[in-house]
C-alpha cells in the first residue's frame, strides 16, 4: 500500500502506482479503514510481504491486519513480515509522527527476519497474537528509532526457536 507524491504523475492511471498525485490535496489522498485478511505466502526477492509507505503528507491510518502465513521455505527469507514506513530521503523519509497510525495487526506466523519492521512512524497501534520462528526475531523492530513510535503495545507472541512466551 504506496501513497506517494510524483511530480509531474497522475493519480489512477494505469503507470501509476501512486494513490497521490504531483499536489497536495490534503485528506483526499489519505489511506483509511482498510482491512487486510488472509494472506499467505513469501517474497523470494528477500523484500516484505506486506508494505506500508506513505510520504509527503499522506496520512495512513485505522488500518486493520488480520491473518498473515509467511509460507518462505527453509532457504528463503523475507526481510520483513510487514514494513511500516521508510527513512529513506527518496522516499520523503521518516513521516511525522501521527501521520502513521491507528493500526491493529493481529494473527501473524513469521519466519521473516523481522515480523513488524518499522522504518519510519508508527502510533496508537496494536500487534498481537505473533507465532515468531527464527531467533532472536521480536515482535516489533523500531529500525528508525524508539523516538517514531508513540503508544504502540504488543502482546501475544509466542518464539518457537525459544520455546518462549510474553
Amino acid at each position: 500500500l504506496t501513497g506517494i507524491r510524483r511530480e509531474g504523475g497522475r493519480a489512477g492511471t494505469l503507470d501509476s502506482t501512486m494513490v497521490g498525485g504531483s499536489g497536495p490535496r490534503g485528506s483526499d489522498d489519505d489511506m483509511r479503514h482498510i482491512t487486510i485478511r488472509n494472506v499467505r505466502g513469501h517474497c523470494v526477492g528477500g523484500h516484505h510481504i506486506i508494505r506500508f509507505l506513505n510520504t509527503s503528507g499522506i496520512r495512513m491510518h485505522d488500518i486493520l491486519v488480520d491473518g498473515v502465513i509467511d509460507t518462505s521455505p527453509d532457504d528463503i527469507q523475507s526481510k520483513a513480515l510487514i514494513r511500516v514506513g521508510d527513512s529513506n530521503p527518496a522516499w520523503g523519509g521518516v513521516t511525522p509522527l501521527g501521520d502513521t497510525g491507528r493500526f491493529l495487526i493481529q494473527n501473524l506466523n513469521s519466519r521473516a527476519g523481522a515480523t513488524v519492521l518499522v522504518s519510519g512512524s508508527l502510533c496508537d497501534s496494536r500487534i498481537d497474537n505473533v507465532i515468531i520462528h527464527p531467533p532472536g526475531v521480536e515482535a516489533l523492530t523500531p529500525a528508525s528509532g524508539e523516538e517514531n513510535l508513540r503508544n504502540v503495545s504488543v502482546g501475544g507472541v509466542v518464539k518457537l526457536a525459544t520455546e518462549e512466551t510474553e
